[in-house]
């Protein structure tokens, strides 16, 4: 991510082969630069953890492997990462605002990925957002397992107790796995990768202070500033609470520790920002998401995250993990206030926040339960206890997954193909859509045939709601052509598509007798 945006920053495009062997090279020179900081075992936990992790997420989104989720947000993330593949460089001109609107102003990273790994496994960006999501999540949860192994009270309970932290993820279903599953917030995953990087990453620091640790925060908060400013905040502000209690070192050395922590950051943040100081006030808006009501947590996961961060505050080795969930508590607080001052529709941003705070909360959760498991154990027997307690939160966990409702998806392969059929023989903004889904018909407007965000002056705006479409068609008004799902249109309606391309059950075609379109006859 970090190496496309400074070449396009440079140069003005992106090479997509070019920035991967790069990559790679660098990722080799850090495994031989950097101390070894993960024991054996955990190396091998956390490889298990991210392998079983994504080959979940994969099964999940088998065979399709599209963006199971729906919102709008999917559309405009798809727009930006479209763009991308279309020119090879990052949005810049004032015209393409018409195009793709206020994503030309957004943190481009995980658009970046997306597009680039499109490109390395020759397919597209479409088909690349949901195994890069898969990807950072696994590897999100990899991270997770080895903060736990650090934070464990003893050798006998590290193992049981790091797989309960990854597995208590699970238990705020909508939070956790629901933020892209169901709400498509795509950027906003890959930049948690990033965040939990730098949590980890302070982790270490503050048992082993090093200024190649403290380069590692750097280069993760880079990645998560690049994809998702709003994680900044919290490893940010624990980053200078821990400089400030870390007396072991003397205060020059934690300073320059702290350039390095921070410099790459303002490097990411000072090139993005310039010119677009007005975006910022994207901390003030509104939108759709649930509230931060205990249930969405669970009581279970809120009193064993209280619990635990009792147990903490008398451990050194969870003393950042505690200072980080305390970070996120305040940038919520604030972030609620903000909402409340500008008259937002609702706390948006801060209720996000619930999305990076359950992933401390499930570390310190596994502390108090292995905790208890040492307190109500015999000598020697506490091994065995934090194992069944284990298996106890791993039946929780199934019976919350297995409760969820399954949507059906917004994209699929035959609405695509469909897509690209009317893009090549269709006027795009004279197409209508005769889908179930609203979000379905809205990605196909804007992110397949590429209309503008606006409508062109003295041109109607499109419709997305079925209902109102197919009444349309019903008396004889529909635009000339159209996007349907033969399972869900009437028998009249039906009887009007002619020359239609079919995919499956979706048929892309013109209507008959259909009137002009805007100006054009």
């Amino acid at each position: 991510m970090l190496l496309s945006y400074l070449e396009d920053r440079a140069i003005g495009a992106i090479h997509p082969f070019a920035v991967l062997i790069v990559s790679l090279a660098i990722a080799v020179a850090c495994l031989w630069l950097l101390p070894r900081s993960v024991e054996g075992g955990g190396l091998a936990g956390f490889t298990g953890i991210a392998v079983l992790v994504l080959a979940l997420l994969l099964f999940l989104g088998w065979p399709a492997l599209l963006p199971v989720g729906g919102g709008s947000d999917l559309t405009h993330h798809l727009q930006l990462i479209g763009f991308i593949e279309q020119h090879w460089r990052l949005p810049r001109d004032p015209l393409t605002v018409e195009s793709i609107g206020n994503m030309v102003n957004y943190t481009p990273g995980s658009h970046l990925l997306a597009a680039m790994a499109g490109q390395w496994l020759r397919s597209d960006g479409l088909h690349a957002v949901y195994p890069v999501l898969a990807v950072a999540t696994a590897l999100k949860a990899g991270l997770v397992y080895l903060i736990a192994r650090r934070v464990a009270p003893a050798d006998e309970e590290r193992t049981p107790m790091a797989l309960a932290a990854v597995v208590l993820l699970a238990l705020p279903y909508d939070v956790s796995l629901g933020s892209f599953v169901r709400w498509s917030f795509y950027a906003q995953v890959v930049s948690e990768t990033c965040a939990v990087a730098m949590w980890w990453a302070l982790v270490l620091w503050d048992l082993r202070p090093s200024r190649a640790v403290a380069l590692l925060f750097g280069i993760a908060g880079a990645g998560a500033y690049l994809s998702w400013p709003v994680w900044i905040g919290p490893p940010v502000v624990a980053l200078g609470v821990l400089m400030l209690l870390h007396a072991r070192i003397e205060f020059p050395r934690r300073i320059a520790h702290a350039t390095l922590a921070l410099a790459p950051i303002g490097l990411v943040a000072v090139l993005h920002a310039a010119g677009r100081v007005s975006s910022l006030t994207i901390v003030q808006s509104g939108g759709a998401s649930f509230d931060l009501s205990p249930s969405h947590f669970g009581w279970t996961l809120l009193m064993l995250t209280v619990a635990g961060v009792v147990i903490a505050v008398r451990r050194r080795e969870a003393r950042a993990t505690v200072v980080v969930l305390g970070a996120i508590v305040l940038q919520t607080i604030a972030l609620f206030v903000v909402a409340r001052t500008s008259g937002a529709d609702s706390p948006y941003m801060a209720r996000k926040m619930a999305h990076l705070a359950i992933l401390p909360m499930a570390v310190l959760s596994a502390l108090a339960i292995a905790h208890a498991c040492r307190v109500a154990a015999r000598a020697g027997a506490a091994r065995r206890l934090a194992w069944i307690a284990l298996v106890i939160v791993v039946a929780g966990a199934g019976r919350t997954i297995s409760a969820m409702p399954r949507h059906a998806p917004v994209i699929t392969e035959d609405l695509y193909r469909a897509g690209l059929w009317a893009r090549d023989h269709a006027r795009p903004g004279c197409v209508d859509y005769l889908v179930p889904s609203d979000d379905s018909s809205y990605w196909l407007h804007h992110a397949v045939l590429r209309n503008p965000m606006h409508a062109p002056p003295g041109a109607a705006p499109p419709s997305f709601v079925y209902r109102d479409v197919v009444t349309r068609w019903v008396v004889g008004r529909g635009l000339p052509y159209v996007i349907a799902d033969l399972t869900v249109v009437p028998r009249e309606v039906r009887e009007e598509i002619h020359g239609a391309a079919r995919f499956g059950s979706i048929v892309a075609g013109g209507r008959l007798n259909a009137g002009p379109c805007g100006s054009e006859p």
